[in-house]
Formats: C-alpha cells, structure tokens, sequence
C-alpha cells in the first residue's frame, strides 16, 4: 500500500469522525449542549478523535517529506505550511485547536463548557477546509457533507 492510500484511508477515518461531531452538533442550542452530559462528553471525544487523526495524518506526511515527524500537535500543522502542503495562514486557525484537545484529555475536571461550545463552529469549519486540502494534495477521492 502506498503511503498516499495509506493518509487518504487515515482521512477517510477523518471524515467519519467529523460527520459523527457534525450529526451530534448540528442545530444544538448551548442550553442542551450544558443540560446533556452525554452529548456533552461524545462532543468532547470527537473533537479529541479529529484533531488526534488530523495530527497523526500531519506526521506521516511530514515523515515522508523531511524524514522526522513534528516535535508536537500543535508544529504539525505549522511545518505542513512550511513544507507548502498547507497555505502559512491556515496553521495559525487550525493548530490553537491542539491545545483545545489537550484540555479535553489532560484537565478533564477543568474542562469549561462555554469554551468547547463556543469551538464548535471553529473546529467544524477548519476541518472540514482541513480534509478538503490534504485530500487534494494527496489526490484522494473524499466525500464530505455538512
């Protein structure tokens, strides 16, 4: 398998995850967003499973083009720029959602609802732009609603 079948099935994996944050979010009010803490917790956890893929996909291209993945998440994006796979201006929208990620795995008992709602949108449109560039780039066949 090619390395290029190989990111465009870790995208495919990608879409799954954000039509699933999609399909949980679409038409949600912060009020049910704060009153349901199961769709609370799956909202967090495909924000956790997008930006993890996302970054995962970042490495194994930028393994191929320089030899050594990123020091961390949030460089992934920024060395994606810097190997022109990715505009310079979209690292510096998408990548501050790594540190979003972080706080949802590791400061679970701080996590503020206000501020996941509030990134919903944001995530849901950088991604999405995200899964558009990466699937041009590698020349995959991606399917993408919502």
């Amino acid at each position: 398998m090619t390395d290029n079948l190989v990111i465009c099935k870790k995208l495919e994996v990608l879409v799954t995850y954000y039509q699933g944050l999609a399909e949980l979010t679409t038409g949600l009010t912060q009020e049910e967003y704060q009153r349901n803490l199961l769709i609370r917790r799956a909202i967090e956890r495909e924000i956790q499973l997008i930006v993890e893929c996302a970054t995962d996909i970042n490495n194994i291209i930028l393994k191929k083009l320089q030899g050594a993945p990123a020091k961390d998440y949030f460089n992934s994006f920024i060395d994606l720029a810097e190997n022109e796979v990715i505009d310079m201006d979209f690292p510096l929208a998408i990548a501050p959602s790594t540190g979003l990620r972080n706080i949802l795995v590791h400061e679970y008992q701080r996590i503020d609802d206000q501020i996941v709602f509030a990134s919903i949108a944001s995530v849901r449109d950088y991604y999405r732009k995200y899964i558009a560039k990466v699937a041009e780039y590698l020349d995959c066949n991606i399917e993408l609603s919502s």
